[in-house]
Formats: structure tokens, sequence, C-alpha cells
């Protein structure tokens, strides 16, 4: 029977929650590449892991079972798109991925985690194939300066949500990649030959479109469907503060 020792556990409010480590010849590792759908290299990609516990409910809260090794992290693949992952425990892990500065789909977003097993003493080899897309790119004018001047955090008031509906009613936020004097970038990586339609929501401000026509931002806008090759852009103005209901 292996052997394994607890080396760190933080108390929670309904419960405990601990990390175990477990000693060599216990512990495996992942070493894979990432390519896309022509098998060609995808430099630079981030790839995310985590590993599949058991769970137990502590009140309503569910945390991972007693025992149970809880790991979850990021790694980068080199320019050859190799990366590699060691001392890991055995188990089941599901991996994502997405590239810095290329529309690659997130298969987490887009379609499913991809799974993989370590096992104690050997090597798993997960060669993750990314389907590239194109951007969605979004440009919020601001004159006024009404949205907040600094990036969204936990305590930042969300004063503009800007996303994406598809399929049966599926939503994905975009990303607010930019802040300047006079307004707001937003992007996200987004499949081709799928039908979306933005989607806008806030209850601080008006939008005209790059018409100067008055938008509601309160749900679904512009219906699209990328093309291969060809980012998707779309520009709005902040017209002023909503009109408050009575």
């Amino acid at each position: 029977m292996r052997s394994v020792r607890v080396v760190w556990c933080m108390a929670a409010l309904f419960g405990a929650r601990c990390a175990l480590a477990q000693g060599p010849g216990t512990v495996g590792a992942l070493q894979g590449f990432t390519r896309d759908t022509q098998g060609l290299v995808v430099a630079n990609a981030q790839i995310r892991y985590e590993r599949v516990t058991q769970k137990v409910n502590i009140g309503k809260v569910p945390l991972p079972a007693p025992g149970e090794a809880v790991v979850n992290s990021v790694v980068t693949a080199d320019a050859g798109g190799a990366f590699s992952v060691s001392n890991l425990p055995p188990g089941q892990y599901m991996l994502c991925a997405s590239v810095p500065g290329a529309p690659y789909l997130d298969p987490c977003i887009w379609h499913r985690p991809v799974p993989v097993t370590v096992s104690a003493a050997a090597t798993s080899v997960p060669n993750l194939t990314l389907e590239k897309g194109v951007y969605l790119k979004v440009r919020i004018n601001d004159p006024q300066r009404l949205l907040p001047q600094t990036a969204d955090g936990p305590l930042t008031p969300r004063k503009l949500l800007v996303g994406v509906l598809y399929a049966n009613g599926a939503y994905h936020g975009a990303v607010n990649t930019a802040i300047d004097s006079a307004g707001r970038d937003y992007q996200l990586a987004v499949p081709t030959a799928t039908a979306f339609k933005l989607w806008l929501f806030s209850r601080d401000i008006a939008l005209i479109d790059a018409n100067g026509g008055s938008v509601t931002a309160n749900g679904p806008q512009n219906s699209f469907q990328a093309a291969a090759g060809q980012d998707q852009s779309f520009t709005f103005t902040v017209a002023g503060p909503a009109a408050r209901q009575q």
C-alpha cells in the first residue's frame, strides 16, 4: 500500500479541504503537443489542467472528498508546441487550452474538456488538436466617459456586458481587452459557420450603433455568422445615461 502524506489543510466555514503529497513512484506526468486541425504546430498555447475529484457535500457546499488530491494549474507550450507537467497525482484530468494573440477555440468553451488519465510512474501523452476560429471584436466608444475607467474586477460595477448567444440559448461573454480615453474594446474567439447573436446588457447607459440608430442594451442585437479568416467587428457609442423606469 502506498503511503500518502498530508502537506496542507485549510479550514473552511463548512469544513476542511486538504491536498495530499505523494512520495516518489506514486506520481505520473503529462507530455504532449499542441497542433491545429491541419497538423501544424500551435506555439505558446496555454494548457489548463485540472484533476477530477470525487465530491462530498459539506452542508450544501460540494467539496473534494477527504484524501482527494486537488490539482489545477496552467502550463505553456513552447515554440514547437510541446508541453510537459511532472509530479501529478494519478487520476483523471481535464485539459483546456487557449492561445494568446490567436483565435484558437478553447475546447472547454466551444466543445468539451479533453480527458486524459495519469497513471503512477508513467507518462501520459495527450496531444491537443485546436480548431482555429476568428475574433469577434466589439468597440464601445464612450465620449462622455460614463463607463468605468478601470478594468473590471470583483468590486467594479459592471456597467456593460458584451457577449454572444448561440445554440439553444447558450451564452459566452467577451473579454474587455483594452480601455482608453475614448472607450473600450472587447474580444472573443468564436467558431466560423455558427449562428450567433451579439448580446449587450446595461442598466446604466444608452447606446447607438454605427449608423446612429438607438440600441436597447438589454438583450440580443445583431445576428451574424463569421466566415473563416475574417474577424467580425461591431462598433457602438455610448449616447448617454439609460432612461430610468418609473
